[in-house]
This record gives structure tokens, sequence and C-alpha cells, in this order.
């Protein structure tokens, strides 16, 4: 039973007030990928959305490659590459590749999307998104295999075919994320592990679901990796620091809220936020963490406690709005302060 720690979600976005270029944000990424894992970190993440104004990262796979590039021992994982939007062929392809470059060091997480505008965009049919997942999981696995694909489902009905390359080591590992039931069991069922970004008595309840289902398929839970991810924030003013952090994070929940206009503005400047609905202040402000190093692992033991001794902590520490030093500041904070609380 081990606690881990990893680094999130490099999205790549610009900020209304912060004047820097696609180009400047990707290089950043890349070099607080490469600091993540000289502090020490067993993981990094990227994310997905498209259409977004502030320039959301649309492409995690590529991301995931080119910080394993430039990385050597660090995991890189999308958090979450949206699997149903994609051929998936086509994912088998490139994540084989990516966990190349990585050798075997790709996490590749995936979601079932949520935003319409995405979906229809891709000419997808959202309302098949589930569906489209399983028989995703099922291509990974035949490609993965060293004979042909034989593929045949209601979406996607495919030759047979020898998909290369394959994996590092002859399997991608695949965490699946989300916070519904099914999709928990779905999880609990057919992946590695598990991303969750949920408030801890709403994560208590998740695991239980968790728990359910791999007893109910007779898996073994140590097979089976959970990961949460929180906004972390060690202090050391006596404050949990939500006055110098909490707009950032709630402008990086009201941009999700944001998405379908977002996909048609073309003006400038960038909107600067908005209050937030009661359901997602109570998110943002229930996963997130700051106070004293010890206080914060405090917080943090009461999940590890739910997850059954064994649970990879991501925080969530990358914010739109800081600049460079700032961000990289944060990201060491963090790094050098909370995990040595639980070694």
């Amino acid at each position: 039973m081990a606690v881990t720690f990893g680094y999130a979600l490099i999205t790549c976005e610009r900020h209304p007030a912060v004047d820097r270029t696609a180009g400047e944000l990707y290089r950043d990424a890349l070099a607080l990928a490469q600091r993540a894992e000289q502090l020490g970190l067993d993981s990094v993440w990227t994310s997905e959305h498209h259409f977004v104004d502030t320039e959301y990262l649309p492409s995690p796979l590529l991301m995931a490659a080119a910080m394993a590039a430039v990385t050597r021992r660090i995991h890189v994982g999308t958090g979450v590459m949206l699997g149903p939007l994609y051929h998936p062929v086509h994912v088998a392809e490139d994540a084989a590749t990516a966990d190349l470059i990585a050798d075997g060091r790709l996490i590749l997480g995936l979601g079932l999307g949520w935003s319409g505008i995405e979906f229809r965009a891709f000419g997808v049919d959202r309302s098949l998104r589930a569906r489209a997942m399983e028989e995703l999981l099922d291509v990974l696995e035949g490609a993965a295999r060293d004979d042909l694909l034989r593929h045949h489902g209601r979406i996607w009905d495919l030759p047979e075919v020898a998909v290369r390359p394959k994996p590092a080591r002859g399997k991608l590992t695949v965490w699946l994320g989300g916070t519904a039931e099914p999709a928990l069991r779905r999880a609990a069922r057919r992946a590695d592990g598990v991303f969750l970004h949920t408030p801890i008595d709403q994560f208590r309840t998740q695991m239980a679901a968790i728990r359910d289902e791999l007893a109910r398929v007779g898996r073994d839970p140590a097979t089976f990796q959970v990961a949460v991810y929180l906004t972390i924030v060690p202090t050391h003013d006596g404050t949990d620091g939500w006055h110098q952090y909490g707009d950032l994070v709630r402008l990086t929940q009201w941009k999700y809220r944001d998405l379908r206009a977002a996909a048609t503005r073309v003006s400038q400047p960038l909107p600067t936020g908005g209050p937030l609905p009661p359901e997602d202040e109570a998110l943002v402000r229930g996963c997130y963490i700051g106070g004293p190093p010890e206080a914060v692992a405090d917080q943090l033991q009461a999940y590890v406690d739910a997850a059954g001794g064994s649970l990879h902590i991501v925080a969530r520490d990358y914010l739109p709005g800081l600049d460079p030093a700032q961000q990289r500041e944060l990201l060491e904070r963090f790094a050098t302060e909370v995990p040595p609380l639980f070694a």
C-alpha cells in the first residue's frame, strides 16, 4: 500500500490578465513537467477541451508525448482525454506511440466528455458516449495483442487488421475518469485505475461503489489504482491561501460553464468570469485543501483512509493566471512540503 503524488492539470490556457502566447505556455508546460520530475513527483497530467477562447489544450496525447520526451522517470498522463470523440484505432495507434516515447510511462486517462458543442463539432452522437467508451476499451485491448484486431460493435464495425505499433510493455495503462456510479463501476471492471475529483464525503461514497464492483467481478483491489486530484496549497502565513488563489480556482471552474459561448467567441479581451452557481462553489471549495503543511496532510489523510491506504494524490495546482515564477513556486512548495509527510 502506498501514497504517491502527481501534478495537474496542465491545460496551457491563457488568462485575461496575462499576456503570454500559446507557444510560451506550451514551453512552460514542458518545463513544469521536467521540474515535477526533478522534485520527485510520480506523475504529471494534461487535459483536453476544444474551441475554448483561452486556448485550452486540445491535444493531450501530443503534449504527453512531448513531456515524455523531455523526462526520464515520471509518469505522464491524460487527465482526461475525451475518448468518445475519437476513432478507437487512432487512439490505439497514438497512445502506443506516446507510450513508446515514454518507455511505458504513459497513463492513458479517458473520460466520456459532456460538452454538447464538442460532440456536435466532431459529429459524434453524445447519447452514445457510454457505448463508445466500452467499444474504445475493447479496441485498445484488441489492438495491443499480437494477433489481428477483431471488432464488430454497435458503433464501429472494423475490418480485421494488425494495429501497430504496440505499447512499450505489451499493454497500455488505462485509467478512467468520472463521478457518476456507472462510470466508477466501468472503471472497476475495465481499467487499471480511476481518476476522481470530489470532496471527501462524495469520495467515500464513490469508494463504496468502486469496492462493491471490484468484489462483484472478483477483482483484487491491489490491482486497481485510485487517484484523486485536488487543489493543494501548503502555506506559512496561518491562512489556507484562498485569498491568494481562490479567484483563479473559481475562474477555472467558471470556464467549464462558459465552453459553449467560448466556442464562437472571437472578440477580445477574454471574459474574466462571474459568480458560480452554488453547486460549483461547493465543488471548488470542497476540493481545495490549504493551510500549514501538517494541516494539509491531515486533510489528505482522510482521503487516504477512505481509499484503504493506497492512493495517488494529484495536486491540481496548475492555475492559469499565475506567472511562470509563481506557478513554479507553488509546484515546488507542494512537492517539497507535502509528500515527505507521508513517507
